[in-house]
């Protein structure tokens, strides 16, 4: 486990970029929505590719990935931090640390570090952490969802993708989070930490938005160079402000 000390947390909004609204035209497969009638687990995974205590996190993130278990969502963040190092991550975003400083602040312990585990935005753990790990999914399993979102359509456009969705329950402190999510990435690294090592990351979140939840909205994320249709997914969040929780999820993919 490796930490990075900051003099302070400060709680700020989520980075959230320009959010457009303008109206889709493709509808979602079908059954593609996350089934959110049970409860369900989102593995938010703070990880680095210049950190070498990562891989084994990111391999169990690649277990849970590969189970294709409907409510189940497992999503690897790669934070910056770690780039002053001798490595700078592909698919590391300033965006992302803050993200997991925001939960910092809020969480218990009030550690960032790497590999880090939030789970459903209310319980952290070291994320190679096998045993502690099936146990908080179990018990995040074990709870209902308060509110479900559910895709309404998706447009590709030309660097864009434009996401319809309608939420049911209370919304009122609530954030949308939207993500798109790159299923599976190898990475040949050539300095730092892992020199040498071919890594495999899992669910890459590539691209993240944020705005206010409302029962009915839409939502653009940017589209990575790299953009393959097949190889991604897009991932929708209701999470509370006050206290992060994660309420609602679901998931379509492209």
């Amino acid at each position: 486990m490796k930490k990075l000390v900051f003099g302070s947390v400060v709680i700020m909004a989520f980075i959230a970029g320009s959010l457009s609204c303008c109206s889709a035209k493709k509808s979602p497969e079908k059954g593609a929505t996350t089934d959110t009638v049970h409860g369900f687990a989102i593995m938010e995974l703070f990880t680095s590719q210049g950190c070498s205590s990562c891989p084994p996190a990111d391999e169990l993130l690649g277990k849970y990935a590969a189970q294709n278990n409907p409510n189940i969502i497992p999503l690897s963040f790669h934070v910056d931090y770690w780039n002053r190092l001798g490595w700078k991550d592909s698919f590391s975003d300033a965006a992302f640390s803050q993200r997991q400083r925001i939960y910092a602040s809020q969480i218990v312990n009030g550690s960032v570090y790497t590999p880090q585990l939030v789970i459903n935005g209310v319980t952290e753990m070291v994320g190679s952490e096998v045993k502690k790990v099936e146990a908080a999914i179990k018990m995040a399993l074990g709870h209902n969802p308060s509110t479900t979102v559910v895709f309404n359509s998706t447009e590709i456009k030309k660097d864009a993708i434009v996401i319809g969705y309608n939420i049911t329950g209370n919304v009122s402190k609530a954030d949308v989070l939207a993500l798109l999510v790159q299923t599976k990435a190898n990475t040949k690294i050539k300095a730092g930490e892992n020199n040498g090592a071919m890594l495999t990351s899992y669910n890459v979140v590539r691209s993240m938005q944020s705005m206010p939840a409302k029962p009915a909205g839409t939502c653009t994320l940017a589209l990575p160079s790299s953009f393959e249709k097949d190889k991604f997914s897009v991932v929708l969040l209701i999470q509370q402000k006050d206290n992060l929780a994660i309420t609602g999820a679901a998931r379509v993919k492209l």
